[in-house]
């Protein structure tokens, strides 16, 4: 029987077989607060290379069933606290290539030509930076990517130390990520403080929703205005070489965002002053900027940070129709529109099938747990590769940004079209809007975006505000079946 993917609010018994098969961190995020990310080459035969996967996924692989079960079975029996690893492999049609499969043949053809091209064919349409400005360990061709997250640091060193040695085998190990999450004092249930990214505002917050569980929880603040809910066929994909009809996987972006945050937090300051913000309103330009307060509170609804808990995700832009509240170019109004009146050319539901699964976390900082782990995993790093030392030198200053990573069904149609047409379009959602000034890449407006002086008024100013986050490198995956990687 097959999986019917366009069904929304699904009951996870009712798609126990596909969640056994797929890989976790997909529909749901992993809420780790540590993560490492290692690049591989293959450079040993195929068979040893086959082998050490199926090896490697058998031990280590994380299925989105067990992600689910996880939780549950640890809040029923609080003895069993003992350090836990998540893991994924992804796969770029290099690796696939170098691992003998045959991407373009009738029967099992990838349906993403922008897969089979990889991320470099793209640099003009995505206003990317030259190659040879990339990080030294993306300019070169990649077949792997592990992702590997873990509560404490020491505990995912030792892990990621066995991986890697275990790993060197058979593959070149060209580049490695340490992620971390960032965390403000603001603390929640859990025990943890709020979840943001280096600029100090609240991250992770408006993502599709899959499960029912999720959903309804969600609904208790209302859908009204915005539905979060989305069908499977928003991120999920037939396998072409799973093991059966329960086979499903997902296409991967993968991007280094290097943030500038001294830059940017000098031109908020700047943006302060063109608009005569003072006192507790001058914090209303970085929310100008971003599309929210750093507590995560919208500004279309509000002109000041309101310091819930909860963020409210139920709203829209249609009584801010002329981007004077939150303006056009506001990174999450460029990024999710919401059915935003001004976009004449795709309606609503246009306009949702090119949301994506966002992923991301954090890198670089200053804390000593961070510090110690990209240390060690640079280390081993240098110490296992083969490659010359000079093209895996690392820098001692790196600086911070984020390690972007999202799944969708079709790369072309989400990642890129919402990078080329909404993030980098000076024009969407309306004439002269101007750059996402966070994400957007190429050349600004002359004079810059529009501010309105006065929340809701029309008196605008213009001001330039781009550039403080750069693309480093990154490449396009998949994330294989559970059953592909075991019978590999």
């Amino acid at each position: 029987m097959s999986v019917d993917l366009t069904k929304t609010n699904i009951e996870v018994k009712e798609y126990q077989l596909l969640l056994e098969d797929l890989q976790g961190n997909i529909l749901q995020g992993y809420e780790q607060d540590y993560a490492v990310q290692i690049f591989l080459k293959f450079e040993s035969d195929a068979q040893a290379t086959r082998q050490w996967i199926r090896d490697f996924a058998a031990e280590f692989v994380t299925s989105a069933q067990h992600q689910l079960n996880e939780p549950q079975k640890y809040s029923q029996d609080s003895s069993q606290n003992f350090p836990k690893l998540w893991a994924n492999f992804f796969l770029s049609a290099h690796g696939y290539q170098a691992l003998g499969f045959e991407l373009k043949g009738k029967r099992l053809q990838f349906p993403s030509w922008t897969f089979l091209a990889g991320m470099k064919a793209f640099k003009p349409i995505l206003s990317d930076p030259p190659i040879d400005q990339w990080q030294d360990g993306f300019r070169g061709d990649i077949d792997a990517l592990i992702l590997l997250a873990a509560d404490q640091s020491e505990y995912l060193q030792q892990q990621a130390k066995t991986v890697m040695k275990a790993v060197s085998h058979v593959a070149c190990i060209v580049n490695t990520e340490v992620g971390h999450i960032l965390r403000n004092a603001q603390i929640q249930p859990n025990g943890k403080g709020q979840t943001i990214e280096h600029f100090g505002f609240r991250d992770g917050i408006s993502q599709p929703l899959f499960f029912k569980q999720d959903i309804e929880q969600r609904q208790q603040q209302g859908n009204d205005q915005w539905d979060a809910c989305a069908p499977l066929e928003l991120v999920l994909v037939k396998d072409p070489f799973g093991q059966g009809e329960n086979s499903y996987g997902s296409y991967c972006v993968y991007r280094k965002l290097k943030q500038d945050v001294q830059g940017f937090r000098q031109r908020e300051k700047q943006l302060v002053q063109k608009l005569g913000l003072t006192g507790n309103d001058a914090e209303r330009a970085g929310a100008l900027v971003i599309g929210r307060f750093r507590d995560g509170t919208p500004i279309t609804l509000s002109n000041s940070g309101q310091g819930d808990t909860t963020i409210v995700n139920n709203f829209n832009y249609a009584d801010d129709t002329e981007g004077t509240k939150c303006p056009f170019h506001a990174h999450i109004r460029k990024t999710n529109p919401r059915g935003d009146r001004g976009d004449s050319v795709e309606s609503l539901e246009e306009q949702r099938q090119h949301r994506i699964v966002r992923r991301a976390i954090p890198y670089g900082g200053t804390s000593p747990e961070q510090q110690i782990l990209t240390s060690a995993i640079s280390r081993l790093r240098e110490h296992l590769t083969s490659l010359p030392h000079e093209a895996l030198r690392v820098e001692n200053n790196e600086g911070v940004g984020l390690l972007f990573l999202c799944f969708q069904r079709d790369i072309f149609n989400q990642f890129m079209f919402m990078q080329k047409s909404w993030v980098n379009q000076k024009n969407f959602v309306k004439y002269d809007t101007g750059l996402d000034p966070v994400a957007g890449q190429g050349k600004q407006l002359d004079g810059g975006q529009k501010w309105s002086k006065e929340w809701g008024q029309e008196e605008k100013v213009s001001f330039e505000f781009n550039n403080f986050v750069r693309m480093q490198g990154g490449e396009f995956f998949f994330a294989p079946s559970i059953s592909f990687l075991a019978n590999i």
